[in-house]
């Protein structure tokens, strides 16, 4: 019986990358579903009702008007605009190109954001007084809260800028944040509409940064990279309002995490000590995701487990299909990685240590 080609193995590799990102982007909302009620209610007993609502909480009226303001949609494609203009006046055909790039995403997510809004018809937060509610197709006002308008931008036009200037990556991803959780802090959306958001502009920010040729590859790194965001948010959201759990079971999860984080940590060391040889990115690879997964049962819970597990098995399955082991990187580069990854792990530890459960709702 003759062998699979390359190319079909590849194929294989790929749809399993698919399938899993998915399966992790939908563990992911079923698991941030279950703050919905629970966070709206806590917003509404901290909103006071005058001739507009207006929280009491002072960081959290700030966040809601400010993140409110940034992403609106007219202010995003300025900051587009903007760019177009300085690359035309200072000749830098890097920056036209996010510029341009930037536009399309954020149109791409436009469509397919009032698309999903008006054919799946849930009601606002506002609208909602009890556990149950109605989902149809609706042109109304009121029942388009899925997904947030704000944040499918906010992710669009920043995934565009965190691919083209990595630099500034990182602030781009943490002020789109920043507007998704404004969103529900103003009482405009549940949870899970700003983590659609998410994933909607996370995607319409791959394709548009891909050849129209490459749109199979793009739609496989825009959901697998939604997946890993919406997993994090997930294990955050989760630990930040629940106690570790006791006994065997919880014994068992910090057995599973720290094992996981010290082996990660220890081929990542055995990884630097031995740079150049065969397999380095095979290395570099397994070891963030060994950390990722041992975070993940530091959390002791199931479904956050579940969540990043399959993410890591889309981050797997996509280096396997791919094969790009000898692709090659900048000194600079790689040492930014590192220091990012190292003070990831770092926050990640002090906020299963220090703020488990701090939130006032489960």
């Amino acid at each position: 019986m003759r062998a699979p080609s390359q190319s079909s193995r590849n194929t294989i590799f790929s749809i399993a990358a698919v399938g899993s990102s998915c399966i992790a982007l939908a563990i992911s909302f079923l698991g941030v579903a279950q703050f919905d009620l629970p966070i709206t209610k806590y917003v509404r007993s901290v909103t006071i009702h005058l001739p507009w609502d207006q929280l009491t909480v002072p960081w959290m009226a700030f966040t809601s008007d400010m993140g409110d303001w940034i992403g609106q949609g007219w202010r995003l494609t300025a900051v587009s605009l903007l760019l177009l203009v300085g690359a035309w006046a200072f000749e830098k055909p890097i920056v036209k190109i996010a510029a341009i790039q930037s536009l399309i995403a954020h149109g791409i997510a436009a469509l397919l954001a009032n698309g999903l809004k008006h054919l799946i018809g849930r009601p606002r937060p506002k609208f909602v007084h009890g556990g149950d509610w109605q989902m149809t197709p609706s042109w109304a006002s009121g029942l388009d809260s899925f997904p947030s308008g704000h944040s499918t931008a906010s992710f669009a036009v920043a995934t565009v800028l965190a691919r083209r200037f990595p630099l500034v990556g990182p602030l781009c991803i943490v002020i789109a944040l920043f507007v998704a959780l404004s969103r529900v802090l103003r009482g405009s959306h549940f949870p899970t509409d700003v983590l659609g958001g998410m994933a909607i502009g996370i995607l319409s920010g791959f394709i548009a940064t891909a050849p129209l040729r490459q749109w199979r590859a793009s739609i496989q790194d825009g959901l697998r990279y939604a997946a890993m965001g919406a997993s994090a948010v997930f294990a955050l959201l989760w630990v930040l309002s629940h106690r570790m759990e006791d006994g065997m079971v919880g014994i068992l999860f910090m057995t599973l995490g720290v094992g996981a984080v010290v082996g990660g940590l220890w081929i990542r060391k055995t990884h630097w000590v031995h740079r150049g040889r065969t397999g380095e990115r095979w290395y570099s690879n397994t070891s963030a995701l060994l950390i990722a997964y041992g975070l993940a049962a530091l959390t002791t819970s199931p479904l956050v487990l579940s969540s990043v597990g399959f993410a890591c098995m889309a981050c797997c399955f996509d280096a396997i299909g791919r094969n790009d082991d000898h692709a090659e990187e900048l000194p600079g580069w790689s040492m930014m990685r590192e220091s990012a990854l190292l003070g990831g792990v770092a926050l990640a530890i002090l906020i299963l240590v220090d703020a488990r459960g701090v939130l006032p709702f489960q």
